[in-house]
Formats: C-alpha cells, sequence, structure tokens
C-alpha cells in the first residue's frame, strides 16, 4: 500500500504502508504523479481521495490565496487522481475509487464556506462518476461526520484579535463537536466496511448521529429550517 503527503519523511508506523511525496494542494503535479505511479507501479486495486484541511474566516476577510489552496487540496487533486486512475481500472474491470467527503455536505459549518464547498463538489463529482462508470471501478462517496483528529487544531483561521463574537462562539461549538466525536479507529473500521461491499454507493460515517440519524433527518427539513437551526446551533444568530 502506498500513502501520498507533502513530508513521506515523518512516515507512518505501519510497515504496510509505502510513503511518497506529492503535495495536493498543487494540482499541476497530480497528473504526472499519477502516469509516474502508474508506469512505477502499475494500477492500483484501489484509490482513496482523504487529503484535507480547514480554513476558519469571515468571507471577507477569506485569503485568495487559502480559497485557491482549499479548492486545490479538496477538489481539483481528488479529481485529477480519479482522471488518471479510473479509467484504467475500467480497462481492467477492476478497482475502488473511494472518495472522503463530510457531513458538511448536509449540515455547512460557519466560516468554513471553502471547506463545505469543496467537500460538495467532490460528492457531486463522485455521484457523476457512478453513472459514468456502471461497472468498474466502484465509486464510493464517503460522506464522514466529526472524528477526533487534530484537524482544528492545524486549521488556518482569522486571528482571533479580530473575529467577531458570533465567529468565537461558533469555533466553540466546533472545537465541542470534535471533542465528542469518535476515534480514527473507528471510523477506519466504518470505511473498510463501505469498501469491502464491492460496491458504487454513498455511506455516512462517524458517531450514531452523525452517521445514521443527521442524514435522514436532512431529508425532512425545508431548507429555510435547516439555515434557521444551524444558526441558533452555532450561536450565531446575533
Amino acid at each position: 500500500m502506498y500513502s501520498v503527503s507533502r513530508n513521506p519523511e515523518r512516515g507512518l508506523d505501519n510497515t504496510q504502508f509505502f510513503p511518497l511525496r506529492l503535495d495536493l494542494s498543487e494540482p499541476a503535479k497530480i497528473t504526472p504523479f499519477g502516469l509516474n505511479f502508474l508506469k512505477e507501479y502499475g494500477v492500483p486495486d484501489l484509490l482513496i481521495n482523504n487529503a484535507g484541511c480547514g480554513a476558519f474566516y469571515e468571507w471577507g476577510s477569506f485569503p485568495e490565496e487559502e480559497i485557491m489552496r482549499q479548492v486545490n487540496l479538496l477538489f481539483t487533486s481528488p479529481i485529477l487522481m480519479c482522471r488518471t486512475f479510473a479509467p484504467e481500472m475500467a480497462k481492467r474491470s477492476k478497482g475502488i475509487v473511494l472518495n472522503m467527503s463530510s457531513l458538511a455536505t448536509l449540515y455547512p459549518l460557519p466560516f468554513m464556506p471553502m471547506y463545505n464547498a469543496g467537500k460538495s463538489a467532490l460528492s457531486s463529482f463522485t455521484e457523476s462518476m457512478m453513472l459514468e462508470y456502471p461497472n468498474y471501478p466502484k465509486f464510493i462517496d464517503f460522506r464522514m461526520g466529526d472524528v477526533k483528529t487534530k484537524f482544528n487544531q492545524v486549521a488556518t483561521s482569522q486571528a482571533k484579535e479580530v473575529q467577531p463574537k458570533k465567529m468565537r462562539r461558533a469555533w466553540v461549538q466546533i472545537e465541542k463537536q470534535l471533542d465528542h466525536s469518535p476515534s480514527p479507529h473507528l471510523a477506519a473500521k466504518q470505511v473498510i466496511k463501505s469498501i469491502d461491499l464491492l460496491k458504487s454507493n454513498k455511506f455516512f460515517g462517524g458517531g450514531f448521529i452523525h452517521r445514521m440519524v443527521l442524514p435522514r433527518v436532512r431529508l425532512l427539513l425545508h431548507h429555510s429550517l435547516l439555515i434557521l437551526i444551524l444558526r441558533f446551533y452555532y450561536k450565531i444568530t446575533k
């Protein structure tokens, strides 16, 4: 198994993974990397597009370079990976592409518009691929809920001293969600289970509420009511 990251020297404490260097926020490098991978290692049986990060800003203060970084990391690079590998998988009548999306596609996070948009675009793209590839590769749109990781700690954000009160209140709630979320180990088990089914589909992951309840509730909520509920939940009504 091969993993891709900006800093492969940090490595994984697992001899089953072979780390390769690639910055997924630089889309010009994606296709050359993929073509070289095919040449060196052949067509993979499984492609998991899991890279992502958050950016927490008021929209009027959202840095343009951060907008582009979010678009590239969350959407452009994953679809370029699919562009290289999916047709080759189809030729072999074998292979799975799992695109890691988010519950934020249904319940957007405040002050993280590019994360919400990038994950929503990735989910829409994945569903389109299910239409185009009815047999192989299998495409999985995995919409993960909160998982207890360092996601919030490494997110870029607007300086706290210039954040309005409602923005700080929203961040407290976002942090609280993460603190009460399940472990990465549980999330990994859910992902593996979806892969083992060997079929194209949409799956939800995370804790019971995020995985089983919220996706069903969303089907019943009018959009205006959803926005009202989220504003109250994140304490951004004022």
